[in-house]
This record gives structure tokens, C-alpha cells and sequence, in this order.
């Protein structure tokens, strides 16, 4: 039987994150304070606990399975704990920025839980089965600074243009500069980046990509990101039905830019963990739905004509065979 869930863990993988994340996002739903961030948080790190717990599942080893691999999770943990007793029902009614700008208590133990899971990692460098959902190689600095920066500063662009073009359809918000960085560093904890890069990238599209090329890999992680998004905005977010098609796109778009930066820096996990950090950040730049359009075109033009998706690659520090 274990033989048989390995050989299809991908399936395995996609259908338990939905049904671990909708569930928690469905008993969210009519709750609160407390109780409301802690299921949320659980749905958001679904695909990352299914992938630990397949993980180990699948380990052949179990003296590979030391606890010190399960630390930096422990850590992320504690702080989602935190916050949630510490804001309770004042994290839904009040602006994020304004609740960090005036509690940096918050914020300290937010950046030092990032900073151990960061470390921890770096210091395994994917010598255990658990380090290598976040596998952090050796890599070009310049990727790290697209990563964080390239996506919020195309949807500024893409949102100042939209102001000189529907001066009456575009609102900028305005963000004091020195809340930037915390509002980043708290995205990578609370808007999915280590939740979502950890199962999506770190375990599923490294093991895809084992039998698969890019594209293939990147079109099955759509179709499950997707499913899993609508869960999110609709439960969670509760954005309206006709919002669907944008949510498509925006995971389209999503799944081809997130395996092109996954693949350009040898499957570094903390790359796309930054990048998705970066995504949800910048929702905070609403351009004009003609502009964000052409912005995912443009996008996918870049991705498809500088990626290889239609070639079976090697990615050198890969999953080993557990």
C-alpha cells in the first residue's frame, strides 16, 4: 500500500492540501478573533504540512528524521501562535501595517522566527529528507533581489500608469516607507509564502519535474493552485463569483513565473518562498484590470521565451530517492 501512495504522491499531495485547506478554511468561516487566524493560518500551511508529513511518510530512514529538522517549523509555528493570541479579534478589524506600526513586539518576533527558519535551513543544506523541501543553494545574490523587489515594482509601475490613463478607476494606496519591510517579512509567515513554497515548489514540482518537463510540471501544480486559490478567495477572502476568471489567471501566471524562478536557481526553495512573499505584498498595488492584464501576458512572454518549459531538466540538488 505504501508503495502503491508513493508511486502516485503527487495525486496523494494535491488532494490532501485541498482537503486539509478547505476544511480548515470552512470551519474558519463564522468564527473569530483567535480561533479565526489559527484556522486560517492552518488552511494557508497546508500544502507545507501534507509535504512534511508525506515526507516522512516516505522516508525509508527514520534516523534521517532528526528533530532538528523540525525546528524552524516549531519556530514558524510558535509565532503564528503568538500573533494570533496577541491580535485576536483586532488582526480582521484593523489595517496590518497600522497594528505592527504600533506593536514592534509583533514584528521583532515575526523577523526572528524568519530569521532561525532561514538559518536552520541554510546551515542543513538539504542533508536531511525535511531540509530539502526548503533546499537553500548556492546562489547568484541578484536572485534574491528579484525575487523580493521585481514584482512589487512592476504592479507600482503598472499602478501609477493607471493613474495617468483611468485617473477615475485607480486608487493608490499610500504606505508609510518604513513599514515596507516589516509588511514583507510578515507576508513571508502570514500571506503563504512559507505555507504554500514549502508543498507547491519544495515538494511537488521538484518531484514533477523528476518525470516531466517544466511545462507539464508548472500545468499540474495549476490546476490543484487553482482549486486551492478558489478555496481561499471565496472562503477566506470572500471575494465575489465573477472575480473566478482573474483568479485563474493570476495562478496561470503564478504556477510558469514561480517554476521559471525555481529552475533559474537550481531549485532553491527560499527564492520562491521570497518571490511568493513579494506577490502577496504587492496586492497592495491595485492596477486597472487592462493594465494587470497585459502585465500577466507580458509576464508569461518573459517566462516562456528565457525559461526552458518544454525540455526535460536537471535540477542537481534534487529530492533523493527516500
Amino acid at each position: 500500500m505504501t508503495n502503491f501512495f508513493k508511486k502516485n504522491q503527487i495525486i496523494l499531495f494535491s488532494l490532501l492540501t485541498l482537503l486539509w485547506s478547505l476544511l480548515a478554511w470552512y470551519f474558519a468561516d463564522g468564527t473569530s478573533g483567535t480561533t479565526k487566524i489559527l484556522l486560517n493560518q492552518l488552511g494557508i500551511f497546508g500544502p507545507a504540512i501534507i509535504a512534511v508529513l508525506l515526507t516522512v511518510m516516505f522516508t525509508k530512514s527514520k534516523k534521517d528524521l532528526q528533530l532538528s529538522s523540525f525546528l524552524p517549523f516549531i519556530v514558524i509555528v510558535l509565532c503564528i501562535l503568538f500573533i494570533a493570541f496577541r491580535y485576536g479579534e483586532s488582526y480582521y478589524n484593523s489595517d496590518i501595517a497600522g497594528l505592527l506600526a504600533h506593536d514592534p513586539l509583533a514584528i521583532i518576533v515575526v523577523s526572528i522566527a524568519v530569521a532561525y527558519f532561514i538559518f536552520r535551513f541554510a546551515v542543513n543544506k538539504g542533508r536531511s529528507p525535511i531540509g530539502q523541501l526548503v533546499n537553500i543553494n548556492k546562489t547568484n545574490v541578484l536572485w534574491y533581489i528579484l525575487a523580493i523587489t521585481v514584482y512589487p515594482l512592476i504592479k507600482y509601475g503598472g499602478t501609477m500608469l493607471s493613474l495617468k490613463l483611468f485617473p477615475d478607476q485607480t486608487i493608490l494606496r499610500s504606505i508609510e516607507p518604513v513599514m515596507l519591510v516589516p509588511l514583507f517579512v510578515f507576508a513571508i509567515v502570514f500571506s503563504a509564502g512559507i505555507g504554500e513554497e514549502v508543498g507547491w515548489r519544495g515538494y511537488a514540482l521538484r518531484e514533477l519535474q523528476k518525470k516531466y518537463n517544466p511545462f507539464k510540471a508548472s500545468l499540474f501544480i495549476f490546476i490543484y493552485w487553482t482549486f486551492w486559490h478558489f478555496g481561499y478567495f471565496l472562503l477566506v477572502e470572500n471575494w465575489p463569483v465573477h472575480t473566478i476568471p482573474s483568479i485563474i489567471l493570476l495562478t496561470l501566471v503564478g504556477s510558469f513565473m514561480f517554476t521559471w524562478f525555481f529552475n533559474k536557481t537550481n531549485g532553491n526553495v527560499l527564492v520562491v518562498i521570497l518571490l511568493h512573499a513579494s506577490v502577496n505584498f504587492a496586492m497592495f498595488f491595485v492596477p486597472h484590470p487592462i493594465i494587470m492584464f497585459s502585465i500577466n501576458i507580458l509576464i508569461l512572454i518573459i517566462v516562456f521565451s528565457t525559461g526552458r518549459f518544454f525540455k526535460k531538466i536537471q535540477i542537481e540538488n534534487s529530492t533523493r530517492n527516500l
